[in-house]
């Protein structure tokens, strides 16, 4: 019995490293954030503010296009993601170079990010682990990558 409380215990503790954002309220977000935000997106749909740590926040939209969208705001200024939802449209270069140098791992994320006019692929990848139907990512990492597939760093 003990086993399975220590399981139990380490599961939820290691899991929350894994969700290291938590949503908030948006006047829980700094003022200039969400002014900034609202000068910039117009007529955006199932807004949700999420904080990273103290100082960055990321805002999850759906703009008039029907597009998702995230904005990151820090105090090292903003990021645009462009989540690319349809696995279809992921650069091919980039999908080869996760199969040949992470085995085992699935790409769960993978948007087009624009920070200081530079545009780049970041992408989420995750190792699943477990059994049966109780699966979990084991390990999950953020690989960088320029628009030509490129990889730049984890």
């Amino acid at each position: 019995m003990k086993k399975i409380a220590l399981i139990t215990a380490l599961f939820f503790l290691s899991s929350g490293a894994l969700f290291a954002q938590k949503a908030v309220n948006e006047q829980d977000v700094k003022v200039s954030y969400v002014k900034d935000f609202q000068r910039q997106v117009k007529n955006a749909t199932d807004i949700a503010w999420w904080q990273i740590d103290e100082n960055t926040f990321k805002v999850t939209f759906v703009d008039e296009e029907k597009s998702r969208q995230a904005m990151v705001f820090s105090n090292k200024g903003m990021e645009t993601h462009y989540i690319v939802e349809n696995s279809d449209y992921y650069p091919r270069t980039i999908v080869e170079y996760i199969k040949a140098n992470y085995s085992g791992y699935d790409i769960t994320d993978l948007w087009v990010r624009k920070a200081r006019n530079k545009m780049t692929y970041q992408v989420r990848i995750a190792k699943m682990g477990g059994f049966l139907w109780w699966k979990s990512e084991k390990d999950v990492q953020i690989l960088n990558f320029e628009t030509d597939g490129k990889f730049i760093d984890e």
